[in-house]
């Protein structure tokens, strides 16, 4: 039986940036009343907060941006990384180039929303839909992520100039590019967490619906064990069946 718990949240402890599901929430607190919880997002620590609208304090760890925002259960920092006006410069130039692309591909003539785009202080994300579009039209969008890893692969000369100016960049979520420090993702802040906490890797595990090849869960493999879901209903099942009998 693992002690600590790390949890990706879009599309695993909740809908794509929406709220914990009503039904699920008494589970969730129970959850964090009986074992270490951290929850891990590309998403800032306000948007952990708007999804898991419970008393945070006390109950769960933060770790935000891929990690590179941490936060103890109590509130206190753990650390907070930055990212350059730079580096949001040229990304924000790489990003609408992946967003004309990607809408090429799909064949869309509508305009393009204006929330396409957010520095997140850790790292920036980018939506080809916009981070506010209906679910149903996210989830439709790129479900496999194959487009956003297509398009990426061949744009790898603007990816290496990317890397230079120290930021990588991965498909996220049902529609977003995370743009992140490089080489501090998931599997790297989820180390370095487990290594100041002082835990045992053994005892821990990591939950995610990305876990494949290339998803944005992918780095966590081989730092801890890993338990694969597909949506926030297979998380809570895992939780009713595996953790909380």
């Amino acid at each position: 039986m693992p002690k600590h718990i790390f949890f990706d949240l879009d599309n695993t402890l909740t809908p794509s940036r929406a709220e914990i599901l009503p039904e699920h929430k008494p589970l969730f607190e129970k959850l964090c009343g009986k074992f270490d919880v951290v929850v891990i997002t590309g998403g800032a620590e306000t948007q952990i907060k708007k999804q898991l609208p419970i008393e945070n304090v006390g109950r769960y760890y933060m770790l935000s941006q891929q990690g590179n925002h941490a936060i103890a259960k109590d509130g206190t920092l753990l650390w907070h990384e930055a990212v350059s006006a730079e580096q949001e410069e040229a990304v924000k130039k790489f990003a609408l180039q992946l967003t004309e692309d990607f809408r090429a591909v799909k064949g869309w003539v509508m305009p393009v929303r204006d929330d396409i785009f957010e520095n997140r202080g850790s790292q920036f994300a980018s939506s080809v839909l916009g981070f506010h579009a209906p679910n149903e039209e996210k989830y439709a969008a790129d479900p496999d992520q194959s487009i956003r890893r297509e398009l990426l692969a061949k744009r790898s000369a603007e990816l290496a100039k990317l890397r230079e100016a120290g930021i990588e960049a991965m498909p996220a979520g049902t529609t977003t590019i995370d743009f992140i420090l490089a080489g501090k993702h998931k599997g790297y802040n989820i180390a370095r967490f487990i290594e100041r906490m002082g835990w045992k890797k053994e005892d821990c595990v990591y939950v995610g619906d990305a876990l494949f090849p290339g998803g944005n869960d992918s780095t966590v493999l081989g730092v801890v064990p890993t338990k694969a879901v597909k949506d926030p209903n297979g998380t809570f099942e895992f939780i009713k069946r595996d953790l909380l009998q």
